[in-house]
């Protein structure tokens, strides 16, 4: 039996009808429509522009997540360790999910000592069958999954490493498709309870995107696309008020040695700040508690200065990220 996915294939290209030209009175209409609805989207727009102005000043009322159980991917170490321990903090039970046992088995022993639930599942987060097992074997440990963080993921430790097929292959499988995985497994439970929040690191390399590490940006960038689009995917299938999202962009945290080394051995990035891992693991919990749908971390800027950065004129851009990195990136190994 030929399955959808091989229908579409193998079927032959066809073209689409081609579109009929439109008449003068057609164009005049669709342009008074245009007008029309855009007058309208402005008087509507003016009780969500106050909404939005009055947030920036009044401190948001903060949910109570303890109690809740907390999925939390690459969180044998680094910041998937420090957001673990701070969710275990509020009170939330916890599963980690990583590949390095042993690490997992000593952070489940750190998150006991809060008096919450805590196991540890050794799972490839970029296979699917693995995911959609550790879905069924969360729920009979801990139950129903309320918090996922995605963090799971595969920083660069070399600057060759963009060079390897290998590489590229496993991060984009890592970093990207593992979140495509555990969100499938569990989001329609979320949707179901009408009670859920999904976590995403991506990285400030999601808006900034260096040179010497090209695969990594790409699936920083790849997260960010897909949790806004995860997030209208949940407002059109009125979601949005029980299912929340949170993008969290971090800059440069002191986790694994390789790629802390990678950033002292280059020129250009020795004057960059290294924070410590405990710094976001509080950031992202006062995320959620919040419903904050993205974050800069540490909060220096906003994400959508980040966004007018990326639109700069590519000259200016580029001396921007000159004058900032202080010198130009040294390209070893």
């Amino acid at each position: 039996m030929t399955t959808v996915d091989e229908h579409h294939i193998t079927r032959p290209y066809e073209w689409a009808e081609p579109v009929p030209l439109k008449t003068s009175v057609q164009r005049v209409r669709e342009l008074v429509e245009m007008v029309l609805n855009l007058i309208m989207f402005a008087f509507e727009s003016i009780p969500l522009w106050w909404e939005a102005l009055v947030a920036l000043v009044v401190t948001p009322k903060e949910k109570n997540i303890s109690g809740q159980t907390a999925l939390v991917t690459g969180g044998a170490n680094g910041l998937g360790q420090a957001i673990a321990i701070a969710l275990a903090r509020e009170g939330c039970n916890v599963a980690i999910v990583d590949v390095d046992e042993t690490n997992s088995a000593a952070t489940v022993a750190k998150l006991r000592r809060h008096n919450v639930s805590a196991e540890a599942y050794k799972v490839d987060v970029s296979d699917y069958d693995a995911v959609r097992q550790l879905g069924r074997d969360v729920e009979r440990d801990l139950g129903p999954v309320d918090i996922l963080v995605n963090n799971a993921g595969i920083l660069p430790t070399s600057f060759s490493l963009d060079a390897l097929p290998s590489h590229t292959k496993r991060s984009m499988e890592v970093n990207v498709l593992s979140s495509f995985w555990t969100t499938q497994t569990f989001i329609d439970s979320m949707v179901r309870r009408r009670k859920g929040h999904i976590v995403a690191i991506s990285s400030i390399a999601g808006y900034i995107a260096p040179g010497w590490a090209k695969t990594y940006a790409t699936t920083k960038f790849a997260i960010r696309g897909f949790m806004d689009a995860l997030e209208d995917d949940l407002y059109l299938r009125g979601q949005a008020k029980h299912v929340h999202t949170t993008t969290v962009f971090p800059f440069a945290f002191n986790t694994r040695k390789q790629a802390i080394n990678l950033l002292k051995a280059s020129s250009g990035l020795t004057r960059v700040p290294i924070y410590e891992p405990a710094t976001l693991g509080e950031s992202v919990v006062k995320a959620i508690k919040t419903n904050r749908r993205k974050l800069v971390v540490p909060d220096m800027v906003k994400p959508y200065q980040l966004s007018i950065y990326e639109n700069l004129p590519i000259k200016i851009r580029q001396l921007l990220t000159r004058t900032m990195a202080q010198g130009e990136v040294k390209l070893l190994d």
